[in-house]
């Protein structure tokens, strides 16, 4: 609260316009109306489904979501005990969730059942609160799950691996080599097995430049490497002058919020 809004009035608009978002998410997956997840989700935003994998913008979440859904004939998500702490323009948040999920063989229906929570960091845009972020935690299922469709992806983390570490260049090469950089992050933030890419200049060391990326597979980051932008950045780069480097591939086994929301 602040003297020009004594009863809270604009933090309880922005807590119920965060819980309805929450709420709409629910009704868009079970109407199987999943290109209406743009307006759920930022530009940028991801969703981490745990081991269906974690999946960056609207586009790339909603393909998900339908062919995760798409197994079964119907589905019922319902979500509850909701917590919003707001930030300025941006929140988090958590609440729990159940989702039964009906599919029919030849033997009859069957229903399977997944409960857990969300995690949940929201960003306001110009057209609204949107989720940044979504995390979905499994606590139990029950019941018999379908068999897997052929065009599943396969059990596991969608960041298959990350590269990080340093790359030494001459400091006063530093700023232009890192003007090229962010054309490149720009360029490569559109690829479809990219989650994450960032060159920044390190604090400490004039002439470091230190690197992080987030890729799917193998097979995008080769991608990658044959794409235009990278060709004129590895220009940039042997411009620079490069006199040492330090880079690994960390291979990801599972991932996870570094903290819980606390109430």
């Amino acid at each position: 609260m602040n003297s020009t809004d004594p009863y809270g009035a604009s933090e309880l608009a922005d807590e119920k316009a965060i819980v309805d978002l929450t709420i709409r998410y629910t009704w868009v997956l079970d109407h199987r109306r999943f290109d209406e997840l743009s307006e759920v989700f930022a530009d940028e935003g991801t969703a981490d489904y745990g081991r269906l994998g974690i999946f960056k913008g609207p586009s790339d979440i909603a393909a998900a979501a339908s062919r995760s859904l798409g197994r079964f004939d119907r589905t019922q998500h319902l979500v509850s005990n909701h917590q919003v702490n707001l930030d300025g323009d941006r929140a988090s948040g958590r609440c729990y969730f159940q989702a039964q999920h009906v599919w029919v063989d030849a033997s009859g229906a069957h229903n399977y059942t997944v409960a857990g929570n969300y995690l949940d960091r929201f960003v306001r845009t110009g057209s609204g609160w949107r989720i940044s972020e979504r995390v979905l935690r499994v606590t139990w299922t029950a019941g018999q799950a379908p068999p897997s469709a052929p065009s599943e992806p396969p059990a596991g983390p969608a960041t298959a691996f990350v590269i990080a570490g340093w790359i030494d260049v001459d400091p006063a090469a530093r700023a232009e080599l890192l003007e090229a950089a962010a054309v490149m992050m720009a360029e490569t933030a559109k690829e479809p097995g990219n989650l994450d890419y960032n060159f920044s200049a390190d604090p400490v060391e004039a002439g470091r430049v230190r690197v992080f990326e987030r890729w799917r597979s193998d097979a995008d980051l080769r991608g990658h490497f044959d794409t235009a932008h990278m060709a004129v950045f590895a220009k940039a780069l042997a411009k620079a002058g490069v006199r040492g480097r330090e880079l690994a591939r960390y291979h990801v086994s599972g991932t996870g919020p570094v903290f819980e929301v606390r109430s």
